[in-house]
């Protein structure tokens, strides 16, 4: 990076505007031509502006501590590979200490990159990752493939983090064409691969989030990364029952099991057992169904956690024609839905709505229908839309109200396209 650059890098981490850095020293329009290399600047105009800028004067005779660039890459390869998050606040505290003390940092860009990933693992500095990466939005064309590799990974993360899927899914497939005339190190084509795969499992991409997900969980097998290995196996697990290979999905899911029962830590026994009991579930081995959800409650205190479990068990009931004890769960949905936070109160009091509608016979059960489709269709929630508009019009038609009825079945066959990405009947053959 060239003078004008360094300064333009700098003057944006300190969130400092041109006219600012350029008053009293020369007029913006020339400090733009600096920062864009189009002119040198003399070392006068050099002098003032780092003064201004607060940086040390010989900072431009800095020419890189390669030694200490190669440490902290190895560090960061260990924190990405253990996902440990007090390593990370470590790592991040240190890479941020250096920049600021070498601002003119021959590798700043790689630093900046590495220090932004590592910020995405901290939830407290969530708020100052965007102004980051719109710094180094700015320099993508200095950038070499490494630190572009790097840069589109956290973008990818951060539409995957605010359920823009798509958008998400794009930015990784753009990567894998941008590296490949570029040899990554294995431990970064993992993570890629991992990443890669909770965007196209959220995308209902199933395929090719298995593909991925396999190569990754290779990598962290070979390297005995074992909680690594478990998050792959889950991730494996839901796309196969995704997919509809029920009993594969059963067999990944108790590979997990067994693989975190040598841990001392719990962490992943609520999410496996609570698989195990919908993939049991689409099985119809109601049971056993029953079984790993209770197993699953056990293993959590979440609130919402218990919930998404406690809907579950009052679907399986109902499937069973328990009505007894699918009311019994119904109101236990309830009694926990007063702990959730408003802002996910409204996703599980749609849900247990309909099946109050359902299990007491509510006699104004059209408006609570209608109700709920408003809001999973607000937010885009089509999968809920379909299902409920078709338990909806098979009520409505127990009660011959036939001519609503066939509106339902036809909103439900519409809300099934748009779950599918289906825009015209073509598509269909």
């Amino acid at each position: 990076m060239n003078i004008g650059q360094l300064i333009k890098l700098e003057r944006q981490r300190q969130n400092m505007k041109q006219e600012y850095l350029a008053s009293g020293i020369c007029v913006p329009s020339y400090l733009s031509r600096i920062e864009n290399g189009l002119v040198i600047p003399s070392e006068d105009i050099q002098q003032h502006l780092l003064k201004r800028l607060n940086v040390p004067l010989d900072a431009l005779n800095n020419d890189g501590d390669e030694a200490k660039l190669s440490y902290f890459k190895s560090l960061f390869k260990s924190v990405i590979n253990s996902r440990d998050k007090q390593k990370a606040k470590s790592l991040y505290q240190d890479v941020h200490i250096y920049i600021e003390e070498h601002p003119f940092e021959p590798n700043r860009l790689t630093l900046l990159v590495m220090e932004t990933r590592l910020m995405l693992m901290l939830p407290e500095y969530s708020s100052e990752v965007q102004s980051n990466v719109s710094i180094l939005e700015e320099f993508k064309k200095e950038m070499n493939t490494e630190q572009l590799f790097y840069l589109s990974t956290i973008q990818g993360i951060l539409a995957y983090l605010n359920n823009n899927f798509r958008e998400s899914s794009e930015i990784f497939t753009q990567i894998f064409t941008l590296i490949k005339s570029y040899r990554m190190e294995d431990w970064e084509m993992a993570e890629l691969y991992y990443i890669s795969s909770l965007s196209f499992l959220s995308e209902a991409r199933f395929i090719i989030s298995i593909d991925y997900v396999k190569a990754a969980l290779s990598y962290f097998n070979q390297e005995i990364l074992i909680e690594r290995s478990i998050e792959c196996l889950i991730i494996l697990g839901i796309a196969q029952k995704s997919t509809g290979v029920l009993h594969e999905a059963v067999t990944t899911f108790e590979k997990a099991k067994e693989i975190s029962s040598k841990l001392e830590s719990s962490k992943f026994n609520r999410k496996i057992e609570h698989n195990l009991g919908a993939s049991h579930s689409l099985l119809k081995n109601h049971d056993q169904a029953l079984i790993h959800f209770q197993n699953s409650l056990n293993e959590s205190s979440n609130s919402e956690d218990n919930l998404i479990t406690i809907v579950n068990i009052l679907k399986e009931y109902h499937k069973i024609s328990d009505s007894q004890n699918a009311i019994t769960w119904l109101r236990k949905g309830y009694d926990l839905l007063e702990h959730l936070p408003d802002k996910n109160r409204d996703f599980f009091a749609n849900h247990l709505a309909v099946y109050q509608a359902v299990l007491l016979d509510n006699s104004d059960f059209l408006n609570i229908f209608k109700n709920a489709l408003k809001y999973f269709e607000s937010k885009q929630e089509y999968k809920y839309c379909s299902v409920y508009s078709f338990v909806l019009a098979k009520k409505l038609a127990e009660y011959k109200q036939y001519k609503q009825a066939t509106i339902y079945y036809d909103l439900g066959f519409n809300y099934h396209l748009k779950q599918l990405k289906i825009t015209s009947w073509e598509e269909l053959v």
